[in-house]
């Protein structure tokens, strides 16, 4: 019965491909609290980090550049064009028209909402990039806007659900602009008198103020090839 059991497993295998998934994607995704870099290796795809329990996380915006490879679903690199441009298909009596495909990552967080921002790139033939670019976008305060500290980020790389015809193998980067707050920080102040003498009967004002301290960190990706100054920037827009 195992036996059994493992050649239809090695069948199964053999039909729809290997377990990963894996079409040749290559992006690089971070985020404020991850140790390192995770990589999504197929297009849908879709991985979540979870980023603990800080006091706060903070989004601004995203960042990052994706390219676009040489494989995609319903076109293919002209092999008499000098550039590889795409072409949709075969057609009788030749082949189809050029197209443009496309790629992106966007970001979700807590399994819920999407970020509004995403980086993105559309293209008629392999190589074409969309950046370096640097999006700033709506300011999320994690613990506010699920009203719970847990936070996890989901990196999803563009499939055929979003584009009629989807680039299999896109390459590149992309992370999250933000900060994390691992804890609320040791409060901290003092008072002021303003007068050296105290005299009875008379008012003396006292002040006072306190510092909630900071924990913040603001982080930068730990990519290797990658380099965030040579990003453009867009600013944020109402």
């Amino acid at each position: 019965m195992k036996s059994l059991l493992a050649s239809l497993a090695t069948l199964l295998l053999a039909l729809t491909g290997s377990v990963s998934g894996n079409t040749g994607a290559n992006v690089q995704c971070w985020a404020p609290g991850m140790t390192a870099p995770i990589t999504l290796n197929s297009h849908g795809q879709g991985i979540g980090v979870y980023c603990g329990r800080p006091e706060n996380y903070v989004i601004y915006g995203v960042a990052g550049s994706i390219t676009l490879g040489n494989q995609c679903d319903g076109a293919f690199p002209d092999p008499n064009s000098s550039d590889n441009r795409f072409r949709q298909g075969w057609w009788i009596g030749g082949l189809g028209a050029h197209t443009n495909i496309s790629s992106h990552v966007k970001l979700q967080v807590n399994w819920a909402q999407y970020y509004p921002k995403r980086v993105e790139v559309t293209g008629d033939r392999p190589g074409v990039s969309s950046g370096p670019v640097r999006l700033y976008g709506e300011t999320w305060e994690t613990a506010k806007k699920f009203g719970y500290r847990e936070t996890t980020v989901v990196f999803h790389l563009a499939g055929s659900g979003d584009y009629a015809i989807p680039n299999r193998n896109p390459s590149g980067f992309f992370y999250v602009i933000g900060e994390i707050n691992p804890t609320a920080g040791e409060p901290t102040g003092k008072l002021s008198i303003d007068s050296a003498n105290l005299l009875r009967g008379n008012i003396t004002p006292v002040g006072y103020s306190i510092t909630r301290g900071s924990s913040t960190q603001g982080q930068t990706p730990p990519f290797t090839g990658y380099t965030p100054g040579n990003e453009v920037v867009f600013a944020k827009t109402n």
